[in-house]
């Protein structure tokens, strides 16, 4: 099977290491393609089963330029003849579903509230291509929902993020981000966690009006591109890393704060390390974190305080949950899940051109 994987850039991220997933799974069985924009970091690890095919530099945003990115889209559909075209991100959502055949395209929303809220000029783009499309995969049952009341209802089906299960491996990652984790986990009650970019996404600013807070603690975030300043003396924003989901062993508990979300991977991660999170009630958030292995709450500092508060007030309490995190990640976010999934969704297309 001739698989194209297509997404808009290919910088660290959830899209992206779903796509860096499916090509380590699949790119044995079959022939694998990614087609991206911007410089290929994220796939720097995944070694050479699979071809790279670079379409344009990092662009997120809709432009005129997007004519000859479309263009490219069509060259590569006749010079490779995919059987199974996989489109990542809303804008190669939309331009696969115009350069690619239907009967061969599936189409994953990783988070339809980006469009739905963030961007709903585009909705009616979604609307319009909602029938271009072999499946569309939402990420959450919620998402599932959403696109429902928005009338995207036909051949539509969830499928779970997965992430790799790099507790078991219990690998000595030492670079300078662990060297100042391990110090700040010595001078700190207990230390809590964030990895994501910073971005008008993800609520950074509730981040620290709960560190203010939370004096006691420390409150670390890794994946900030620039460097941030005027922050309280208890968090510490490290930069970027490669394999950030290492950084987890020295989390006591990892806390998301965010206005919109699909199904976050970097939540998953921190489930499948065993630690509990506090997240923000949103997108599939609420779906993953029941009370036993983390809590969804309100974009609100009291809450997210309260339950912060909670786990780290006995050590029962934080173990318990950690069991149950870990419980809840081996039950229904492994990557064999996920990959099963989308197997099932490719098998389909072959088989049904047959």
């Amino acid at each position: 099977m001739r698989i194209f994987q297509i997404i808009t850039v290919s910088e660290y991220g959830g899209a992206q290491t779903i796509v860096a997933n499916l090509v380590k799974t699949l790119g044995d069985e079959h022939e694998l393609f990614v087609l991206y924009g911007g410089d290929g970091e994220a796939w720097n690890t995944l070694g050479n089963n699979f071809t790279k095919i670079k379409l344009n530099n990092h662009r997120k945003e809709v432009s005129l330029r997007d004519i000859g990115l479309l263009l490219k889209l069509f060259y590569y559909r006749f010079k490779y003849k995919p059987d199974v075209v996989h489109l990542h991100s809303s804008k190669m959502g939309v331009l696969g579903r115009i350069a690619f055949s239907r009967k061969k395209t599936v189409y994953t929303v990783h988070g339809f509230d980006s469009i739905r809220k963030a961007f709903s000029r585009f909705l009616v783009i979604e609307k319009f291509l909602r029938n271009k499309v072999f499946r569309i995969i939402g990420v959450s049952h919620y998402d599932v929902n959403m696109m429902r009341e928005e009338g995207i209802y036909k051949k539509v089906e969830c499928i779970y993020n997965g992430v790799a299960d790099l507790y078991l491996e219990r690998f000595e990652y030492k670079d300078r981000i662990t060297e100042q984790l391990e110090s700040i986990k010595q001078s700190h009650f207990g230390l809590i966690m964030c990895i994501s970019r910073i971005s008008k996404q993800k609520k950074f600013d509730l981040f620290l009006d709960i560190a203010t807070r939370m004096p006691h603690c420390a409150f670390v975030w890794i994946g900030n591109k620039k460097e941030v300043t005027n922050t309280p003396s208890n968090v510490f924003c490290l930069g970027e890393a490669e394999l950030a989901c290492a950084y987890l062993k020295y989390a006591d508990v990892f806390a998301l704060p965010s206005n919109y979300e699909g199904l976050p991977m970097s939540m998953l991660e921190a489930l499948a390390f065993g630690v509990p999170v506090v997240a923000s009630a949103v997108g599939g958030v609420t779906e993953v974190l029941d009370g036993k292995n983390g809590f969804a709450v309100e974009n609100n500092v009291d809450l997210f305080v309260e339950k912060l508060e909670y786990i780290l007030s006995d050590e029962k309490i934080k173990k318990d949950m950690s069991l149950c995190a870990r419980q809840s990640y081996l039950a229904n976010f492994t990557i064999e899940k996920m990959v099963d999934g989308y197997k099932s969704v490719f098998n389909a297309i072959v088989a049904n051109k047959k």
